[in-house]
C-alpha cells in the first residue's frame, strides 16, 4: 500500500502540473495519519451507501415501498386474525367453565329456583360486549337466558343451533354468531342434558378494525355478502389469503378459517397515500444524505485524533489477554478524560478477572468434589436398613472424604450447635434430637453446609428406617390378628349356631330347654356380629371395600326402607316401641352402593330401637339444600354434646352400660359406609333423655 502511494507521488512530481502539486501534500498527510484513513473511509462509506440508497429508491421507489409497506400491512393482517382467534376461544373457555357448572345440572328440571338464568345475568354482565346467553334443552327449548322474551319457548335460531352441534366454530344466524357447549351430567361426559349458548352480535367485532391515513380493515363474508367496515371488496376471495389490485388501491385478505370459516380480514391500501409517503421519504433521505456527509466527516477527524491510538492500544492489549490467557498486564495510557477512564476500567477489570478465573476454579473443584461425595455417601446410606448401620456407614465415609476434620457423632444435647440431627418419633408423634456431627470450628461456610447437609441426609435415612419398621410391624400384627380373629370366633361361632338350630328344629325339647338353646342361639348371633363389625372395621382401615356406585330412584330408596322397617319391626314390637317408616319419598335419583346404603340403614334404625326403652321411632326420607337425607328420629336415651364429639370414633358409646349391648362399631361403620358411597352421617341430639336424629345426607341428581 505504502509502496504504490509513493509511486503516486513520485508520478505527480514528475508530471509537475498543478493538480499534482495540490496532491502532494494531501496523499503525504493520508498516508502518515491513521486519522486520515478514517475519515476517507467513513466519508465513502456514508457517501456511496446513501447516494447508491437514494438512486436506487428513485428508480424502484414505488416496487420497493409497496412490497415493504405489504409486508407490514400483512403482519397486521395476521395480528388482526390472531386477536379474533384469541377472542373467540377465550369466549369457548368460558362458557366451558360456566358450562361445568354445578348449577347447570337444574337443566334437567327447566331451572326451578331461576339458579341458572341468575348466573347467566352475572356472567353476561362481566362482558363489555353485545352478547345474549341462554341455557337450551337438548329437546331446543329455552330453560333460562337473559332476554326474559326467550324463555319457555323454542329457541328462535334452532335450525342454525341444530346444525352446529357438534362444531366446534360460531355457527351464523342472520346478524349472529351462535357459540354453544354442552352441559353433561354431574356423573360425567357420557350424558348431554343441555347446551350453553351465547348468541354473539357481528357488530361486536366491529373492535379489531382500524382506519389510518394508509389503510383500513373490513371483516368480510364473501358467502353472506355481509362486512363489517366502511366498504365491501369489489372482488370474491376464492383463495384463503391474497392481493387484489385495482387503479385506486390495493387489496389484502386472509381467511379466518379458524374460528370463523368463510369469514376473511382485509386491508384497503390508498395508492395516492403511499407515493406521497415516498415523495417525503425521497426528501428525508436527501436531507439526511447532506447532513450525514458533514456531520460524517467532522466526527471522523475528531476521531481519528482523539480514540483512535488509544483504542488501538487497549485493542492490542486484549487481543494479548485472549491469546495468552494472562491478565496481569495492564495498558498506560496517561489521560484523564473518558479515554483515560476506560483504560483504568479496563485495568481493573483484567485484575478483577484475574482473580475471579482463580476463585471460580477453586470453588469449583471443591464443589464437584464435595457434590460427587454426597451422591456416593447418599447411595451407601440407602442400602441401609439399620440405625446403628447407618450411622457407622456415614461415620466410615466422612472419615474417608473428610480426614482431617475427624468427624464424630455424639447424643449429648449440648452439641446443638453442631450439624444436628432431628428425627421423627413415631411413637410420640414429635421431631427428638437424636445427635450431632463434631466437627472443627472456624469451618469456611461451604464446608460447615456440607456437613449439615450430610446430617439432613442420615436423619432422612433413620426417618424411612423407623417408618419402614413401624408399618411393617403394624402390618403384620394386624393380618395376624384378621387371620386369628376370622379362624377362632368364627368358626365356632358357626358351628355354635348350626347346633342350636339342629336342637330348636329336634322337636324333643319343653319350653324350658327351648329357651334356654334360643338364649345360646342369640349370644352367639350378637357375639358373631360383634366379630364381623371388627373384621368389617379391619377391612375399610386397610383399603379392601371398594364401592359399587348406581343411580338409585326414588322407588328403589322407598323399597329398601320397607324392606329395613319389615325386617326389624318384631324387634321394636318386642320393646313395644312404635316403629313407623314412611314410604314417601321426594322424587330424585341418588348416586350410591346399594349394599352399603342397605347397611347403613339398618344400623340406624337398630340403634335407635336398641337404645329406646319406650316412645317412638320415625324414619322418613326429605329434600333439603344440596339433595335427599335419610332421618331417623327416635324418643329415647339421647347424649351429651361430649358424647356427641366421639360416637363416631370406633368402640365409643353414649353410655357407660351400654357396653354389654355391643361393641360400639354400629356408627363408626355406618359414617365410613357413607362416605365410601358418596353421603354424609350426622347425629344430633338436644341431650341425655331427649332423643336423638340421625341424618344421612346424599347429593341427588
Amino acid at each position: 500500500m505504502k509502496k504504490r502511494e509513493a509511486h503516486r507521488i513520485a508520478a505527480a512530481e514528475r508530471t509537475g502540473s498543478p493538480v499534482a502539486k495540490a496532491l502532494k501534500p494531501v496523499l503525504q498527510w493520508h498516508r502518515r495519519h491513521l486519522g486520515a484513513k478514517l475519515l476517507l473511509l467513513i466519508f465513502l462509506i456514508a457517501v456511496v451507501p446513501y447516494a447508491a440508497i437514494l438512486v436506487y429508491s428513485h428508480l424502484s421507489e414505488e416496487r420497493l415501498y409497496t412490497e415493504h409497506f405489504l409486508k407490514e400491512q400483512q403482519d397486521q393482517m395476521r395480528q388482526v386474525s390472531r386477536n379474533v382467534q384469541t377472542h373467540f376461544a377465550q369466549l369457548y373457555r368460558e362458557l366451558a367453565f360456566l358450562s361445568g357448572s354445578a348449577v347447570m345440572e337444574d337443566i334437567l328440571v327447566d331451572d326451578p329456583g331461576g339458579r341458572i338464568a341468575s348466573l347467566l345475568e352475572r356472567y353476561k354482565a362481566v362482558y363489555d360486549i353485545d352478547i345474549e346467553l341462554l341455557a337450551i334443552g337438548v329437546s331446543g327449548r329455552v330453560i333460562a337466558s337473559t332476554g326474559a322474551s326467550q324463555k319457555g319457548g323454542p329457541y328462535r335460531h334452532y335450525r342454525a343451533f341444530e346444525a352446529g352441534v357438534g362444531h366446534p366454530n360460531p355457527v351464523a344466524a342472520g346478524d349472529t354468531l351462535l357459540l354453544q357447549m354442552p352441559v353433561y351430567s354431574g356423573m360425567g361426559k357420557e350424558r348431554i342434558v343441555g347446551y350453553l349458548l351465547m348468541e354473539y352480535r357481528l357488530d361486536n367485532m366491529r373492535r379489531f378494525n382500524f382506519k389510518s391515513r394508509l389503510a383500513e380493515t373490513v371483516l368480510f363474508s364473501p358467502e353472506s355478502s355481509r362486512y363489517i367496515g366502511t366498504l365491501m371488496p369489489p372482488f370474491p376471495a376464492a383463495e384463503p389469503k391474497g392481493i387484489y389490485e385495482t387503479e385506486d388501491a390495493i387489496w389484502l385478505y386472509g381467511s379466518l378459517a379458524e374460528p370463523l370459516p368463510g369469514w376473511y380480514v382485509g386491508y384497503r391500501i390508498d395508492r395516492a397515500e403511499q407515493r406521497m409517503e415516498m415523495q417525503d421519504l425521497n426528501r428525508f433521505l436527501v436531507l439526511m444524505l447532506l447532513f450525514g456527509v458533514g456531520a460524517i466527516a467532522v466526527a471522523a477527524y475528531w476521531f481519528s485524533r482523539r480514540i483512535v491510538a488509544p483504542i488501538g492500544a487497549l485493542q492490542r492489549r486484549a487481543s494479548e489477554m485472549v491469546r495468552t490467557g494472562r491478565y496481569e498486564h495492564t495498558v498506560s495510557v496517561e489521560r484523564d478524560d473518558e479515554i483515560g477512564q476506560l483504560a483504568t476500567a479496563f485495568n481493573a477489570l483484567a485484575d478483577d478477572i484475574q482473580k475471579a478465573f482463580a476463585a471460580l476454579r477453586r470453588e469449583n473443584f471443591i464443589r464437584v468434589k464435595r457434590l460427587t461425595q454426597m451422591i456416593g455417601l447418599f447411595n451407601r446410606l440407602m442400602e441401609t436398613e439399620e440405625e446403628s448401620a447407618c450411622l457407622k456407614t456415614a461415620l466410615g465415609q466422612l472419615k474417608t472424604l473428610a480426614p482431617e476434620y475427624d468427624v464424630r457423632f455424639s447424643r449429648y444435647s449440648g452439641e446443638h450447635k453442631m450439624p444436628s440431627l432431628y428425627v421423627y418419633d413415631f411413637d410420640h408423634e414429635t421431631l427428638k434430637y437424636y445427635g450431632s456431627l463434631i466437627i472443627p470450628e472456624g469451618l469456611a461456610e461451604e464446608e460447615q453446609a456440607f456437613f449439615r447437609a450430610i446430617a439432613s441426609m442420615i436423619a432422612a435415612r433413620i426417618e424411612q428406617i423407623r417408618a419402614f419398621n413401624r408399618l411393617h410391624r403394624d402390618a403384620a400384627a394386624k393380618t395376624a390378628f384378621i387371620s386369628h380373629l376370622s379362624h377362632d370366633l368364627r368358626t365356632p361361632l358357626h358351628a355354635i349356631l348350626s347346633q342350636t338350630q339342629f336342637l330348636i328344629g329336634y322337636g324333643k325339647l319343653d319350653e324350658a330347654d327351648m329357651e334356654r338353646v334360643g338364649g345360646i342361639e342369640n349370644a352367639a348371633q350378637q357375639l358373631l356380629g360383634m366379630v364381623n363389625d371388627l373384621l368389617d372395621l379391619a377391612r375399610l382401615e386397610a383399603g379392601k371395600y371398594e364401592p359399587e356406585l348406581e343411580t338409585l330412584s326414588s322407588a328403589e330408596v322407598a323399597e329398601m326402607l320397607d324392606e329395613v322397617g319389615t325386617l326389624l319391626a318384631p324387634l321394636a314390637e318386642q320393646k313395644r316401641v312404635l316403629l313407623q317408616v314412611s314410604e314417601e319419598v321426594p322424587d330424585g335419583a341418588v348416586v350410591t352402593d346399594r349394599r352399603f346404603l342397605r347397611q347403613v340403614i339398618l344400623n340406624l334404625i337398630s340403634n335407635a330401637i336398641k337404645f329406646t326403652d319406650r316412645g317412638s321411632i320415625a324414619c322418613w326420607v326429605e329434600k333439603m339444600e344440596g339433595g335427599l337425607c335419610l332421618a331417623v328420629e327416635d324418643t329415647g336415651r339421647g347424649m351429651s354434646s361430649d358424647t356427641l364429639k366421639r360416637v363416631f370414633e370406633p368402640f365409643v358409646q353414649s353410655e357407660e352400660e351400654d357396653r354389654e349391648r355391643g361393641s360400639g362399631l354400629g356408627l363408626a361403620l355406618s359414617r365410613r359406609f357413607a362416605r365410601l358411597s358418596g353421603a354424609e352421617l350426622t347425629l344430633s341430639s338436644e341431650g341425655a333423655g331427649k332423643g336423638s336424629t340421625a341424618r344421612l345426607c346424599f347429593t341427588t341428581l
